[in-house]
């Protein structure tokens, strides 16, 4: 009797890979990405650091994308991500505004690139997933348009069927979120255009959605409204443009950082949200972008 059962135990087994292996079936794996403006390089504020590291270790991320890396270096960047866990480091530049991007495992084929764009981006292959990170002009959106169409020309090298990801602050808005930006927003940047001649983020004194609509036109999709059709701000916090606490998160609300994805990533993100805890109320003056995709092992 016990052998007959370990034969039909042995036997089922037997079937059952027969079965995967003729179904084509394919192990996957979850990888965590994280995109976040950290505000003047975590406003090189220890205490701040610290908050930033414990976030990390407990998020787990696998690649971690961040803009306004400012005072850091490359050194100083590949300690930090030791810290959480990141052997693989790398910044854009050394002054400015860097972008940088940390990751569990090699980041392959990388470019660090600061023509043509107002700071730089990053480009690597992170466990074959090709990502980009980016941080587009604060000030000027035909300039942003530059920069967008500058990327989009790039992923046009790149294998369609691979998955593709851009990330980072866009200083962009999306007109998914039209109904959400009212007249108290828009006269506040009519306002600061009258008084500040170098900023022209109005497009014939209006919102301007084209940067944003560049990545739609090349088939790209915003990562967060694969999920949900909510409005959720990435900014502002609890923490000023110059690091300092409020009482509350006040100001006007808007969504300028993202994660786009080409359609083949789209089909394989099963996550993506506008981070908001204690910690990230208070670490930047932005919410990060979190996101999980699935890979073939």
């Amino acid at each position: 009797m016990y052998l007959t059962m370990k034969r039909l135990a042995l036997k089922l087994t037997f079937t059952l890979l027969v079965l995967c292996v003729g179904s084509g079936a394919i192990a996957q794996e979850k990888v965590k990405i994280l995109s976040y403006n950290v505000l003047y390089g975590l406003q090189e504020d220890s205490v701040n650091i610290d908050r930033y590291v414990s976030l990390l270790n407990e998020l787990e991320p696998d690649i971690v994308a961040t803009e306004e890396m400012n005072s850091w270096t490359q050194t100083t960047l590949e300690e930090l991500a030791g810290r959480y866990g990141h052997p693989y480091a790398l910044q854009s530049k050394e002054d400015g505004f860097p972008v940088a991007l940390t990751s569990k495992t090699p980041l392959v084929n990388f470019r660090k690139v600061t023509e043509n764009m107002w700071h730089s981006y990053i480009y690597a292959k992170v466990k074959g997933i090709h990502i980009f990170v980016i941080h587009f002009s604060p000030f000027n959106y035909q300039k942003r348009v530059e920069e967008v169409e500058n990327i989009i020309a790039q992923t046009k090298e790149l294998p369609a069927d691979e998955p593709i990801l851009i990330m980072g602050d866009f200083n962009s808005l999306s007109a998914s979120d039209d109904a959400h930006y009212g007249k108290e927003m828009l006269d506040n940047m009519r306002d600061r255009e009258k008084k500040q001649a170098h900023i022209r983020n109005l497009n014939n004194g209006n919102f301007d959605y084209t940067v944003l609509g560049k990545l739609e036109e090349a088939g790209f999709k915003d990562s967060y409204k694969l999920f949900t059709g909510e409005f959720t701000a990435s900014l502002p916090t609890f923490k000023d443009g110059k690091g300092n606490l409020k009482k509350s998160n006040t100001g006007i609300p808007k969504r300028i950082d993202f994660i786009w994805c080409n359609p083949t990533a789209a089909q394989r993100v099963t996550k993506s949200v506008i981070l908001k805890n204690e910690a990230t109320d208070i670490i930047s003056d932005h919410y990060p972008v979190y996101l999980e995709i699935t890979i073939d092992e």
